[in-house]
């Protein structure tokens, strides 16, 4: 007798990560018993004998449906006769445990099955008035229901070969990495892109701890967009990933805004980043948990128990690939660049934008006096060194960030978000192409302009911006559109004069000019404001 190899699973339970094949081999049968029926919906429920399982939708056959259950999503039954055998039932109702979402079926059939796991039902009916189905139909689809549990157990075997092999390609993605363990941050991030991939999800992200280890801190994140998200601390116990923490094993919340196992949540953080549906998992190297693992998706994913279990050995098998000892080092390089950052952004905050103001004023007052010149000359003296010193100051706070690298679309309009002086304002971010990597020349430029422009808009203006940046085979163009509401400098070109430039114009055209870029400054296209462009040639930096 041969047995699998060690890690090798012959079934699992339900669909889990990628793999959907027990709902796709039960869609053809499912939909000839609701085709012979003349029915308008066919279901097949399933209810796992573990503790608090509820009702899981395995399989949907509902034509004409805009808005199906998902596979594994959870329902309450109602209307429907305890006995275990197969009925005809008028108005049964089935209500999603996850959101607001009822079908009503006015005549049904439901006919019982079990196997060795758990009990199931197959349920067939119609949506609107029509006459009951007749006695009869309970023999053929009792039949044709037979067919059910060998569908679903031969649907778990194809579903076991195809999560198997899913896992060992990300295992031996996270292998090939850390061989070594001579780059831990490029291990981590191998890790992250590997879980993103098993489960097919929009977002995965990785925490580790401070140094309170009883505070965790988000280190490396895919596809997260707002900076309130990824600079969240998560104590033990709070959240979802703080409970993973506290249980030492993977929690799966599938509405996470409706979920009250979570204790201290950051609800707001979350639902303002989309995230809907999400997994955490410790990862434990020699008995301590060194990291949290996340995956999580924008729309609502029923997570099953089995993609709990898919979670579990995929970080059981990452933990080989961390040595302990050059984890820790990396842990406490990732320390202390948050906190230069933290001290960059500070005196961005407060000595940056004070220069800012100094000379914003100092040019308002210049521009507003008639004759003496003498203090005319005073004031342009105080604006020309405000800028040259605020000039010096984002240089050496660039030295202290240690000039970040690998800088994707979405990290250029972050890093603009970040120097807004109202960020209540609603201003908008939207990236208009794939968000790929920019060279580092380009991504300082484009967010030096961006945050001279957004601060302008903030001081200026009484409305939001719009910040876009659209990527294309020639070019890169950074847009900053406001509608109004103050008095801003006349509207140049790159190529226009600079002597009577404003002080903000000025640092604007030198970014550009550092990757032959050129700014513009005209009426917004539809509305009172201003617009801001940048373009920089395609072929800077690459």
């Amino acid at each position: 007798m041969t047995h699998p190899p060690v890690g090798v699973r012959t079934e699992y339970l339900l669909d889990a990560g990628s793999s959907r094949s027990v709902g796709a081999a039960l869609q053809p049968v499912l939909a000839e018993i609701r085709t012979v029926l003349g029915a308008s919906v066919g279901l097949v429920g399933y209810r796992p004998r573990t503790p608090d399982a509820r009702l899981l939708m395995l399989a949907v056959d509902a034509p004409g449906d805009p808005d199906p259950p998902l596979p594994n999503e959870p329902f309450h039954l109602s209307g429907c006769p305890p006995r275990r055998r197969p009925s005809v039932v008028a108005d049964l109702r089935l209500s999603s445990a996850l959101r607001p979402r009822q079908l009503l079926l006015r005549s049904a059939l439901v006919v019982p099955w079990a196997d060795q796991h758990g009990d199931g039902l197959v349920i067939v009916g119609r949506t609107c008035a029509a006459p009951a189905f007749p006695g009869t139909a309970t023999d053929l689809v009792r039949r044709l229901g037979g067919s059910v549990r060998r569908t679903v157990s031969s649907g778990r075997r194809l579903g076991a070969v195809e999560i198997n092999r899913d896992l060992q390609r990300a295992m031996k993605e996270v292998a090939a990495a850390a061989v070594g363990c001579t780059d831990v941050a490029e291990t981590l991030t191998t890790l992250l892109m590997s879980a993103q991939r098993l489960f097919g999800s929009d977002v995965a992200y990785l925490s580790l701890p401070e140094l309170d280890v009883e505070t965790f801190t988000f280190d490396q994140t895919l596809g997260i967009r707002t900076p309130d998200f990824r600079h969240l601390r998560i104590r033990d116990g709070q959240g979802l990933g703080g409970l993973a923490r506290s249980l030492r094993q993977p929690v799966r919340s599938l509405n996470y805004a409706c979920d009250s196992r979570l204790h201290a949540a950051p609800v707001a953080e979350t639902a303002r980043e989309g995230i809907v549906s999400a997994m955490a998992t410790p990862i434990i190297v020699d008995e301590q948990v060194e990291a949290v693992l996340y995956v999580g998706d924008r729309r609502l994913h029923p997570f099953s128990e089995t993609d709990e279990e898919v979670l579990a050995e995929f970080a059981a098998y990452a933990t080989l690939g961390l040595k302990r000892r050059a984890t820790e080092a990396y842990r406490r390089d990732v320390l202390r660049r948050q906190e230069q950052e933290r001290l960059a952004y500070d005196l961005h905050d407060t000595a940056v934008r004070g220069l800012l103001e100094i000379g914003f004023a100092a040019e308002q007052v210049r521009d507003d006096l008639s004759g003496a010149p003498d203090v005319q000359a005073s004031l342009a003296t105080i604006a020309a060194a405000a800028e040259r010193s605020m000039e010096a100051l984002r240089g050496r706070l660039d030295l202290l960030v240690g000039g970040s690298t690998r800088r994707t679309a979405g990290d250029v309009l972050e890093e603009i978000a970040e120097a807004s002086l109202r960020p209540d304002a609603g201003h908008r971010f939207l990236v208009r192409t794939p968000d790929s990597v920019l060279p580092d020349a380009v991504a300082d430029a484009l967010i030096r302009i961006g945050q001279e422009a957004l601060v302008n808009v903030d001081l200026h203006a009484g409305s939001a911006a719009e910040v876009r940046l659209d990527v294309t085979a020639e070019e890169w163009v950074l847009s900053v559109t406001d509608a109004g509401g103050g008095a801003r400098p006349a509207c140049t070109s790159g190529t226009g004069s600079r002597e009577h430039a404003h002080l903000g114009v000025l640092a604007m055209q030198r970014a550009a000019d550092r990757v032959h870029g050129k700014v513009e400054r005209l009426p917004a296209p539809s509305a009172e404001g201003f617009l801001v462009r940048a373009t920089v040639p395609a072929g800077e930096g690459r």
